[in-house]
């Protein structure tokens, strides 16, 4: 229960409270920069926390739905990731169609899962939840950073530069996760299995 817990908190702490944040911070700059609140600060970080959890969760579930497709479970990623590992000595031919393939993939998850052979699943799962989400709030500050530029005086043009590089660089690194995570599905499934017979592999490639 504990790991469970451990595990939630990280996902949310990643994937929905600091991009919440991060956009509420953006719209209290474009449109309420000069409101000062009067609450006490515990009330204030509360309901800073709400907001950004709220906030959050909307944008993982707008991510979930656009990118769904582009980043996460490609059956030819999954394949490839199956092809490249070194640490499964005895491969199988995995099978033509898509969705037999996606199924196998999704049992292979659970097994892994379900053995805790590795803590680096989660680890990823969390890591790839949070670039999902940032990336549309890097987007935003991006397309308004326009109307705020006076705030950052002659650094704009650097800003624009930094914040495309980061952009670009977020969605080469959700793809190098996803197929790092494809392939830890399948090494450590493969070795639950081996466990479950109880056996070693013999021979190395």
């Amino acid at each position: 229960m504990t790991s469970l817990l451990g595990k939630s908190s990280l996902y949310d702490m990643l994937a929905c409270i600091i991009p919440g944040y991060l956009l509420l911070l953006l719209a209290k700059l474009l449109f309420v920069a000069d409101i000062s609140w009067e609450i006490d600060n515990v009330s204030f970080a509360i309901g800073a926390f709400t907001l950004s959890y709220l906030t959050g969760l909307l944008i993982k579930w707008l991510m979930e739905k656009v990118l769904n497709d582009l980043l996460r479970n490609s059956p030819t990623r999954i394949r490839k990731a199956y092809k490249k590992s070194s640490c499964i000595f005895e491969k199988t031919s995995l099978p033509d169609n898509e969705d037999e393939l996606i199924k196998l993939y999704y049992i292979a998850y659970y097994k892994a899962i379900k053995g805790n052979l590795n803590s680096s699943i989660p680890i990823l799962e969390a890591q790839i939840a949070f670039l999902r989400s940032v990336l549309p709030v890097i987007f935003i500050y991006l397309a308004t950073s326009y109307c705020w530029s006076a705030k950052i005086e002659h650094g704009y043009c650097m800003f624009i530069f930094v914040t495309i590089i980061i952009l670009i660089g977020c969605i080469a690194l959700i793809r190098h996760l996803q197929d790092k995570l494809h392939q830890l599905v399948w090494e450590d499934a493969y070795y639950a299995d081996l466990i479950a017979k109880s056996i070693t592999p013999t021979n190395n490639p």
